[in-house]
C-alpha cells in the first residue's frame, strides 16, 4: 500500500485547489429559513471571468509564495467574509480536522434544497481529491471556489472578478501547505494489530476497492446503502433517480481518528460504527468479518 511521503509527492500538478475548502468549510450558522442567503446554501460551479483568471494566474506567479500563503491563512481564519461572520477555521481546524460540534449541515439551505444533514469533510490532500462536492457534481476547483465565494462570501456576486480570483490564489496557496499529519502509517510503525487490520483492509474487507492511492480514496462515486438520519430524509447525493442515485463522493481516509463522525450524513458516529455498518448493512455485505478482526480494521483505521 502506497504511503504519502509528503506535500511535493500530493501537491505537484495540483492548480487553483480552494474550491472544496471553502464549500465546506464556513462553520454552520445563520436561519435556516434563511435561504440562499445562510452560510451554507447550495453551492453551484461559476466560470471564472476572464479577469478573474487573470487575477488567479498573476497572483499564482507574481506574487512571492510565502506572501500568499499567509494570506490564504489570513482568508481561511477571517470571521469578517462569511456572510454569518463565521470563519472555514471555525468547523476546519488548522485546515484538517473537523470540528464535531460545527461540521454536519442541516439542509434545506435553499428552495428547492435536499432535506438531511451533510457532514463536513476533511481537507487533507484537498487539491487531489476531485470531482467536488459530496454528490461530486463539480469536476474542477475553479468552478466550485467560484461558486463559493459567490455564495458564502459577504463580498459575493457583487464584489469585483479580480478580487475574487486574488482569494483564490490566496487560499489555494495556503492549501497546498495542509499535509495530513505523521501517523504511524507513514512511518512503518504499525502495531500488530494495525498489521493485520491492513491485510483485511487490502483482502478479505475489500475496502481498497474504493480507498486506494496516497489519500485512500478513488475520487468515484458509489452508492454502498448509508444509512439515513431520519424518514424524511430526500439526498440522494449525485442524482435524484437514474444509476447515480444514491452515490457520493469517496473521502479519503487519513487523519480518520480526528473526523468523527462518519459518511456523507455523519450517521455512522464511531469507527465501528463504519465497519460494523460495512460488514453487515451495506452493499458490500456481508464481509463475515469475525469481532477480532473488526477489533483490528479498527485498530488499523486509526492509525491512517
Amino acid at each position: 500500500m502506497s504511503r504519502i511521503g509528503g506535500r511535493g509527492a500530493w501537491a505537484a500538478g495540483v492548480g487553483v485547489l480552494v474550491a472544496v475548502v471553502v464549500a465546506f468549510a464556513i462553520t454552520r450558522g445563520g436561519d435556516p429559513e434563511a435561504g440562499a442567503a445562510g452560510p451554507h446554501a447550495g453551492v453551484v460551479g461559476a466560470d471564472l471571468s476572464p479577469s478573474a483568471l487573470n487575477a488567479v494566474e498573476a497572483s499564482s506567479t507574481v506574487v512571492d509564495d510565502a506572501a500568499l500563503v499567509a494570506e490564504g491563512r489570513r482568508l481561511f481564519r477571517s470571521t469578517e467574509l462569511a456572510r454569518s461572520g463565521e470563519s472555514c477555521q471555525g468547523c476546519h481546524i488548522e485546515g484538517g480536522g473537523v470540528n464535531p460540534e460545527l461540521g454536519t449541515i442541516l439542509h434545506p439551505q435553499e428552495t428547492g434544497d435536499f432535506t438531511g444533514p451533510r457532514d463536513a469533510p476533511s481537507l487533507w490532500g484537498v487539491g487531489s481529491t476531485g470531482p467536488y462536492g459530496w454528490g461530486g457534481g463539480t469536476p474542477t476547483l475553479e468552478e466550485f471556489v467560484a461558486g463559493t465565494i459567490e455564495s458564502h462570501f459577504e463580498g459575493g456576486r457583487d464584489q469585483p472578478a479580480a478580487e475574487t480570483g486574488r482569494q483564490v490564489a490566496a487560499i489555494t496557496a495556503y492549501l497546498e501547505t495542509l499535509d495530513p499529519p505523521v501517523t504511524d502509517f507513514d512511518q512503518g510503525t504499525l502495531s500488530p494489530a494495525a498489521l493485520r487490520g491492513e491485510e483485511l483492509f487490502q483482502g478479505k474487507g475489500g475496502c481498497m476497492a474504493c480507498h486506494g492511492g496516497p489519500l485512500l480514496t478513488d475520487n468515484a462515486l458509489h452508492d454502498t446503502l448509508v444509512p439515513k438520519v431520519s424518514a424524511g430524509d430526500t439526498d440522494w447525493g449525485a442524482a435524484p433517480r437514474g444509476p447515480l442515485r444514491g452515490a457520493f463522493n469517496t473521502p479519503h481516509l487519513r487523519d480518520l481518528r480526528s473526523t468523527a463522525p462518519y459518511m456523507h450524513n455523519g450517521s455512522l458516529k464511531t469507527l465501528r460504527d463504519v465497519v460494523t455498518f460495512y460488514n453487515d448493512r451495506s452493499s458490500v455485505a456481508p464481509l463475515s468479518l469475525t469481532p477480532a478482526e473488526i477489533d483490528d480494521l479498527v485498530v488499523y483505521l486509526r492509525s491512517l
